[in-house]
């Protein structure tokens, strides 16, 4: 037999699992079952990355030995293979001797070869996703994956020479989607190859939780080199069955691209060992945000299964979103996509069909041919071509075009009025169609392929098998059984709105006299995101379309500066000025939520200066007003009270300083996710005038209220 191998991403246990989790299971599985369709000897592997320091920290937290850790968490990763019939050959977990073995196995190689040599690491990591960083691929000082805080790390390290394999490497990826796919990915990856490759760091110090090094055991294997070695593991490397169906396919998801096209393969190529093919699947958002377990952006898809059958949530996430490309979970679209092609299309027709069968035919198959009306518009290399593209969306969409070609066929012949030869010949084209149908549908929706050939009373035929009139007449069939039951649309709950408290803004007169203007506003109610890809989109937009230069020179900009100097601060940095600079820098203003991203925009495009607070967490009312030098205020992103300056001035509420001068924000009042009502400020001077400042406050607002939802109430400031 024709071998083929496939693999998934193996997971990080640290946590349950999420959507996307599922969403990668199921393609992959869709791919090996329609391998296994035309003839194939499928070995498909998916298991658990179990070893690193973020592995280590989440077993010390919650009291355990991290092997009990990660064997409960991956015991919850095989619960949703089975829950979801992912047809897996084999489950991995890093842990295993088998897999250790393979490890210092393929490290002693390298050594000998001396592509791997002694130095000292310094940098910075990411510990959740176990990766080291430069400076440039950060986004505003975070992960650009997880954006969460980076670790500085100063220690021993051995290397692995991978910047001498970065020319054969380009090469191959060269070649074209043998190599990456889909082809925006791997014109990303050839754009970044231009720059040179750095040499990999591969053992951590400070790390326990991981494989020794065969060769230095005071260090562990650093977790990419580790678990990206599972791949040829599970097929017994160097033995009989790895040389029987390696080179194989991974597929993964876009934010490890990097690790398995470039850090794998080079090492693969240092091997001697030929290369993967890397098939690369977008994201799954929920309101513009990508699902992360690191961000606790989750949707549990065993609820989801259970609620609708795994076989829908299957068939939604394969035709719902085009793969290779990021798709929105919506559980209304879940449900549409239920009863409108699964319950109606499919399932009606399977029902329509044998009620007749039974009714006219004493429910055995009739002997007779099928009706052209239905075999012309079959297209079965249209299907076998959409796989071979990696478009299931579009073979899917081609199946239940031939499902409706069957349903309108049966309102057309009216089989119900007919007797006879003319019966016989329609449900006999309906029975045979369904035969084709159950075959088509086997890696899709497995469970309700097996269920329909049931129903024929016939096996689950293979591609082979996918042509007209070989449903032997005579056959009895099966008990009727119903696929689909139709689901009630989601009543939407009316969610608990908690009203604002009443606030009030004042501003010290000698401000006023100097020029200092104020809009201020109040939104509650709203729902903070970390991010809005609509909102991404915007930002980017704007930084292209605006001179950045010329802001810093805008006349309302020299109004805060001439404030500054007017009180006696010298202070020629400002809030809009570090919008600036990191615009500059990374071509984007910078993302920190979806309240806060809302106001960025319009602070860098009219330069004005704006800013956010929790109202929850302000005590009292707001004053705007001269610092004493006495007062509590604690900058943002740190815990050390800093010492103010009596000739500043202040934004304050009862206990603390809310902000300094140009938004030099505090850390008691920052809006963050869990953010319920929001206070505002537009923040003016001589050089504006307040028109433009209330139409600044409007832009702000509707782009809150667009990204955040909630209710707007503009404030009167005394």
């Amino acid at each position: 037999m024709k071998k083929f191998y496939i693999s998934t991403a193996i997971d990080y246990p640290s946590a349950r699992f999420h959507l996307g989790h599922a969403y990668e299971k199921v393609v992959t599985d869709t791919l090996a079952r329609w391998k296994r369709l035309n003839g194939y000897e499928v070995y498909f592997s998916t298991g658990t990355d179990c070893h690193g320091l973020k592995i280590q920290r989440a077993a010390e937290k919650a009291g355990k030995d991290p092997q009990v850790f990660v064997d409960e968490i991956s015991d919850m990763f095989r619960d949703l293979c089975k829950e979801l019939n992912i047809s897996y050959t084999d489950f991995i977990m890093t842990t295993e001797e088998r897999h250790k073995k393979v490890v210092k196995q393929i490290l002693n190689k390298l050594k000998e070869k001396g592509d791997i040599y002694e130095g000292e690491y310094e940098g910075i990591y990411c510990q959740d996703c176990e990766t080291f960083y430069t400076e440039k691929d950060l986004v505003d000082g975070f992960c650009p994956v997880h954006k969460t805080k980076i670790e500085r790390v100063k220690e021993k390290s051995y290397f692995f020479r991978m910047s001498k394999y970065q020319k054969q490497l380009v090469e191959h990826i060269k070649k074209g989607d043998d190599s990456v796919w889909p082809e925006k990915k791997r014109a990303e990856l050839l754009n970044r190859l231009k720059e040179p490759l750095r040499d990999l760091s591969i053992s951590r110090e400070q790390v326990s939780w991981g494989i020794p090094l065969p060769f230095d055991e005071n260090l562990t294997t650093t977790v990419w080199v580790d678990a990206l070695t599972n791949y040829i593991t599970v097929l017994d490397y160097p033995n009989e069955k790895f040389k029987e169906f390696w080179p194989g396919t991974h597929v993964i998801g876009s934010d490890i691209i990097w690790h398995h096209s470039v850090i794998w393969k080079t090492m693969l190529l240092a091997l001697g060992i030929s290369l993967p093919r890397v098939i690369v699947h977008g994201f799954i958002n929920l309101d513009g945000e990508k699902l992360s377990k690191a961000r606790g952006i989750i949707i549990d898809p065993i609820e989801l299964a259970e609620k609708y059958s795994a076989d829908s949530l299957r068939y939604f996430l394969l035709r719902e979103i085009s793969f290779g490309q990021d798709g929105n979970f919506s559980e209304k679209s879940l449900i549409e996509r239920h009863n409108n092609e699964l319950a109606n299309e499919l399932g009606n027709l399977l029902q329509r069909t044998l009620s007749l069968a039974e009714q006219k035919l004493g429910g055995v198959v009739p002997n007779a041919k099928v009706d052209q009306r239905l075999s012309k518009p079959f297209d079965k290399e249209k299907i076998s071509h959409y796989m071979d593209k990696l478009e299931p969306h579009n073979a899917l969409q081609q199946i239940f075009f031939f499902i409706s070609e069957c349903n309108k066929f049966i309102n057309a012949t009216e089989p119900w009025k007919l007797e006879g030869k003319e019966v016989e010949g329609v449900l006999y084209s309906l029975l045979d169609s369904l035969r084709i149908i159950s075959i088509l549908l086997a890696p899709f929706v497995p469970e309700t392929s097996e269920k329909i050939s049931k129903q024929l009373n016939i096996s689950l035929g293979n591609w082979e098998d996918v042509k007209f009139n070989l449903l032997k007449p005579g056959i009895k069939l099966g008990e009727k059984q119903i696929l689909f039951n139709k689901v009630q649309k989601i009543e939407k709950k009316e969610e608990k709105i908690e009203k604002a408290r009443e606030i009030s803004v004042t501003v010290d007169p000698k401000l006023k006299k100097l020029g200092l203007k104020l809009v201020c506003a109040v939104i509650e109610n709203v729902k903070v995101k970390n991010k809005h890809e609509g909102l991404e989109k915007i930002k980017k937009e704007t930084v292209k379309s605006i001179d950045l230069d010329s802001v810093e020179e805008q006349k309302v900009i020299q109004g805060y500066l001439d404030l500054y100097k007017e009180i006696g601060v010298k202070q020629d940095y400002h809030a809009v000025k570090n919008l600036v600079d990191l615009a500059k820098k990374s071509g984007n203003i910078p993302q920190i939520n979806t309240v806060v991203d809302s106001y960025n925009l319009v602070s860098i495009e009219k330069g004005l200066i704006v800013g956010a607070h929790d109202l929850e967490k302000i005590s009292g009312n707001v004053r705007v007003t001269f610092a004493k030098g006495d007062e509590l205020y604690i900058p943002l992103g740190t815990k050390e009270k800093m010492k103010l300056d009596s000739k500043e001035y202040v934004f304050k509420d009862d206990a603390v300083v809310l902000c300094r001068l140009d938004v030099k924000q505090g850390e008691h009042t920052k809006v963050t996710n869990e953010t319920k009502n929001v206070f505002l400020y537009v923040q003016g001077n001589k050089n504006t005038s307040q028109e433009y400042i209330e139409k600044a406050m409007k832009q702000i607002l509707a782009n809150i209220e667009k990204y955040c939802g909630g209710k707007i109430k503009v404030l009167n400031v005394n």
